[in-house]
């Protein structure tokens, strides 16, 4: 607003100037009329002082157009946030609403992790989902076997997979001595972006991509719907609960096959809970053999099973008529693991934001 103001003065002076040159210029005959000194000196003046306010009007225009721009942005993300977060309070609610100990016939199979869920509100749209982290690859207790038939399943070569394996255990452990196809300090301290590894277990999926070997599969696949560093807890540790499964998850075990996914989700909303045999009919038995020892068929809302990840989108109103396919372009996205305990408690685990 001061910008505008300003702008306003700085064409009110010019405009002051223009007569203040045309008066000084002219002289007035004995009829009253304007009698020119010099007519193409001041039209010179004139012209030139025209174009220098219609440059600086522009400019002023453009000015205020683009903090009109930012403002809208501005609001806009705020509003996406506060969707995203109410998407989040959702999801909490219905895990909430439901107790852990529940008859399978009773429990929400939409947060058995696969089903998405919208909701359309005046201000935007919110898109959201719940999945239990037991379905997933937990980077810190899981078999070696299990990660190598993982990155087999995404083309990588025997050494390639050896290079990954070695370097994820020398990345979990608190001394600097590398295993054979592993790496260290001085490997990550040479890197052309050097950094430091942890010594220590993963404390987010993302970071997985950050052991020496993994960078090629960058890309390829979300970390967060394949790796968690929250899984099971108790004897079922480090397995992957096959009622649990992510869309990316599943893909895998099934081995990117439709005609299975399609059975899997057919059963899941049929059964609820899927059992081994289940298990074993749906993947067929030459995969249930190799995969088997690394699965778990229990129910994904029971004691063992705690850790969620919810993911929810915010979508601020485009501000066209509402249609089922209007674009509501990029949103703020949240994605939250939480720890569900005993009553209605919630522990949050971790928190992060990023553009859709």
């Amino acid at each position: 607003m001061k910008a505008s103001i300003l702008g306003l003065k700085n064409i009110y002076a010019q405009n002051k100037l223009i007569l203040t040159v045309w008066r000084s210029n002219a002289a007035m005959n004995g009829n009253g009329e304007c009698l020119s000194k010099n007519d193409g000196f001041a039209l010179l003046v004139v012209i030139v002082v025209l174009l220098l306010t219609t440059f600086l009007a522009s400019q002023l225009i453009m000015q205020v157009r683009t903090e009109t721009k930012i403002t809208f942005n501005a609001k806009k993300r705020t509003t996406e946030r506060f969707l995203a977060q109410g998407g989040i309070n959702l999801a909490i609610f219905r895990l909430i609403d439901d107790p852990l100990n529940t008859d399978d016939e009773e429990y929400d199979k939409d947060l058995l992790g696969y089903t998405y869920e919208e909701t359309s509100l005046s201000t935007g749209k919110i898109l959201y989902y719940v999945v239990n982290e037991a379905g997933k690859i937990d980077l810190n207790s899981a078999p070696p076997r299990l990660l190598e038939l993982f990155l087999e399943y995404h083309g990588l070569e025997e050494n390639q997979i050896a290079t990954v394996l070695d370097s994820l255990l020398d990345w979990r452990d608190a001394d600097d001595f590398h295993r054979l196809n592993g790496a260290e300090q001085d490997y990550y301290q040479g890197l052309e972006d050097p950094y430091v590894p942890r010594n220590g277990n993963l404390e987010d999926p993302g970071e997985v991509f950050m052991v020496n070997g993994m960078e090629i599969l960058r890309g390829k696949f979300d970390p967060e719907a394949v790796f968690t560093v929250h899984n099971f807890r108790g004897k079922y540790k480090g397995k992957i609960n096959f009622n649990s499964l992510t869309p990316a998850m599943l893909d895998f075990i099934v081995e990117g096959d439709q005609e299975k996914k399609d059975t899997y989700f057919e059963m899941q909303k049929e059964f609820g809970t899927l059992s081994a045999q289940m298990a074993q009919t749906i993947i067929g038995n030459d995969r249930y053999a190799v995969i088997s020892p690394y699965l778990s068929t229990i129910s994904p809302h029971t004691q063992e099973s705690i850790y969620y990840n919810i993911v929810a989108t915010g979508f601020a109103d485009p501000g066209q008529e509402k249609a089922e396919d209007a674009d509501y372009g990029p949103g703020t996205r949240v994605s939250v693991i939480i720890e569900k305990q005993s009553g209605d408690r919630i522990k949050y685990l971790s928190w992060k934001e990023s553009r859709s």
